[in-house]
């Protein structure tokens, strides 16, 4: 399944001709009433106690609706507050983290059930929900290394559902069938494809259970693909629902106005073989197109489904073909895990990043709470010590590969410390404060002793290792209002030799307010300048980038990120600012801004969300932005995440143009 950017167009010229018909009038109350959505997605709430908990299966529910919708079927996020009402009209109920139902939700969730609704439980604790499922709970199992590593799935399987789906989960309530109830529908295997003799899926006739929750970390097309397969399959008239959706969601986002503008972009291409290519497969998305629509005429939805979801990956392809290489370019990609695609296995993960034309990876091996590397200021990571010395295994397999490796190393955020280590921090009052008094998850940059532990860091990683360069991520504060702490306050009366009567009042404006401003620019400064004078004593020759907020110069007042000012006095080598967008004019803006000038644009990687919280791009999406970045002359352009997605639908479609090996005669 594929996130197309390129609809925009359609959807305003709807509008626009919809003004110019008669211009914009109320609608009757009937016609403004909406049909409930087919499928409703309910997250924990009240059967949930932790409000981490809650958040954790607010998210994931999110992520769950988008799938839906993507694969073509509408999809309303709710609570478990409002069963009753939130049930009623639905043919179908994912309950995400609904750990421990009430009675009356329990009540809710069997009337459900009895008129004919399908429920896809994912991560329950419930033993009432569980024997309602026609399933056994045993007790929660904290995995091995890499022991749940994907869903395999049985053939005896609904129409459309994939034969395996990749997802790393760290632990899962196990489910046992209940003889003559249930069924086993996928069983977890291990990174290596082997057996761990744990169900993921189970099904019944109430529905369908997993033994831990769908995450947002890759394979997304499957994962939308399986949702979809599993609501239609006990109500199939879903199939021409979701069937005729995709359908118009492929079309409408496909990259050209039609068939006949595609044809004339493969024609224009140089050497034969290639426009060969692109015109076969320009001729194959469209008449898959019109090969769905034949079959959804003939009533035959699943199969029209499964024809709509092939021709968007044609479109991709044939957009893929049109583009060219350009030379010299940095082609970097974050990998946020800091173990690969295939953890155990670095030498795959590398293969496919260089067959892919990537020239940089950034992996992610150090922050103030964990080091995945051999370092003394930090402490090691239950990774390190399970699975051993990631930057070494990285390094390792890349260097013969002529792929650069970055260490990617977290500044102030205290992601993944554990309680430990943040009172800690804590105990040394190293942490930022609300004015309230309570503490942040975030290192106070102006703190020397802090500064000190993260140039400590960097510099044993560039004495121990021989890495490409370091890359910095998170040198700023969390916010402005919400840091005005009293360790704040104390640091920086002492830095102006006067006492501030009115505080924190006098920060929220003027004058004090663009002191306070410079003041934390600077703090956040001194770090990055002085690990550029440890580098270049170090390690002269490698790299010192930095992942930056792309709204500049509003980061500098919001979060003390004066990124334009490092690369200005020679601080950093490139910058990548985070433009995380899937609008294209809002991505254009950002990167029309942040290269001003040639100077400017020499030292830009942008940074592209391919599977981010903020954006989600297709294939096409991603060249457009990778177009954009170099019709702008930037330095290059770094993707983010690596991920089963990244790796199976955008590298591909990449590397059969943009990051192409070049021919003679390209630049």
């Amino acid at each position: 399944m594929f996130l197309f950017s390129h609809f925009t167009r359609i959807l305003l010229a709807g509008l626009l001709a919809g003004v110019a018909a008669g211009g914009l009038r109320a609608a009757p109350a009937a016609a403004i009433a909406r049909k409930p959505a087919p499928v409703v997605v309910i997250h924990g709430r009240r059967s949930l106690a932790g409000e981490s908990d809650r958040s954790f299966a607010l998210s994931l529910s999110r992520h769950a609706v988008r799938w839906f919708r993507e694969g073509g079927l509408e999809a309303d996020l709710r609570s478990d507050e409002k069963l009753a009402a939130d049930l009623r009209g639905r043919q179908v109920a994912m309950l995400n983290h609904c750990a421990q139902p009430q009675p009356d939700q329990l009540r809710e969730l069997r009337a459900f059930v009895a008129r004919g609704g399908t429920l896809i439980v994912c991560y329950s604790a419930s033993p009432d929900l569980a024997d309602l499922m026609g399933v056994r709970l045993g007790t929660y199992l904290k995995a091995d290394a890499g022991q749940f590593s994907a869903m395999r799935f049985e053939p005896r399987k609904p129409v459309n559902t994939p034969r395996q789906i990749a997802q790393s989960s760290p632990n899962i309530l196990p489910a046992a069938v209940i003889e003559g109830r249930s069924t086993v529908l996928a069983w977890w295997v291990d990174r290596q494809g082997g057996p761990s003799g744990q169900a993921a899926w189970l099904q019944g006739a109430a529905g369908f259970w997993m033994t831990h929750i769908l995450t947002a970390d890759g394979d997304a097309a499957e994962k939308g693909r399986l949702l979809v397969a599993l609501a239609a399959d006990r109500h199939p008239a879903l199939w021409r629902e979701a069937a005729a959706a995709r359908l118009k969601r492929v079309l409408a986002g496909a990259p050209w106005a039609g068939q006949e503008e595609a044809r004339r972009q493969a024609r224009a291409l140089p050497g034969g073989k290639r426009r060969e290519a692109a015109l076969a497969a320009v001729e194959q998305a469209y008449g898959g197109g019109r090969e769905a629509r034949r079959l959804l005429d003939a009533g035959r939805g699943a199969e029209a489904w499964l024809v709509a979801d092939e021709t968007g990956g044609r479109m991709m392809e044939a957009y893929g073909m049109m583009q060219a290489p350009r030379g010299g370019e940095i082609r970097a990609v974050w990998d946020h895990s800091g173990q690969g695609l295939y953890p155990g296995d670095w030498p795959r993960t590398c293969r496919v990043l260089k067959d892919a034309g990537i020239s940089d990876l950034l992996v992610n091996v150090a922050a103030p709470g964990f080091a995945h590397c051999r370092l003394d200021a930090l402490p090691r990571s239950p990774v390190y010590e399970s699975q051993g010395d990631q930057l070494a295994a990285c390094l390792a397999a890349a260097r013969p590969l002529g792929l650069r490796v970055h260490a990617w190393m977290i500044a102030f955020s205290t992601t993944h410390a554990t309680p430990y280590r943040m009172q800690v921090f804590s105990q040394r009052g190293w942490l930022l404060q609300a004015t309230d008094g309570t503490y942040a998850p975030w290192l106070d940059p102006a703190v020397p002793e802090v500064r000190a532990m993260l140039v400590q860091a960097a510099g044993e990683i560039l004495a121990r290792y021989r890495v490409d360069g370091i890359h910095l991520d998170f040198v700023r504060y969390p916010d402005y209002y919400g840091s005005l702490g009293e360790g704040v306050r104390r640091r920086f009366e002492a830095s102006r030799g006067r006492k501030i009567a009115d505080w924190p009042e006098a920060a929220r404006r003027q004058p004090l307010f663009n002191e306070l401003v410079r003041w934390r620019g600077a703090q956040t400064t001194a770090l990055v300048a002085e690990i550029r004078r440890l580098q270049r004593r170090v390690a002269p020759g490698t790299w010192l980038t930095a992942a930056v907020l792309g709204k500049y110069p509003t980061c500098v007042e919001s979060v003390g990120q004066d990124w334009d000012g490092w690369i200005e006095q020679g601080y950093l080598d490139y910058v990548l600012p985070m433009n995380y967008t899937e609008q294209r004019a809002a991505f254009g803006a950002l990167v029309a801004q942040q290269t001003r000038s040639r100077r400017q644009a020499t030292r830009l990687v942008g940074g592209i969300g391919v599977t981010a919280s903020e954006s989600r791009l297709d294939a096409a999406g991603v060249i457009d932005q990778i177009n954009l970045l170099r019709s702008r002359d930037a330095a290059g352009f770094a993707l983010f995440d690596l991920d089963a997605t990244l790796a199976r639908e955008i590298l591909p479609v990449l590397r059969l143009g943009l990051t192409a090996p070049r021919t003679a005669g390209e630049k």
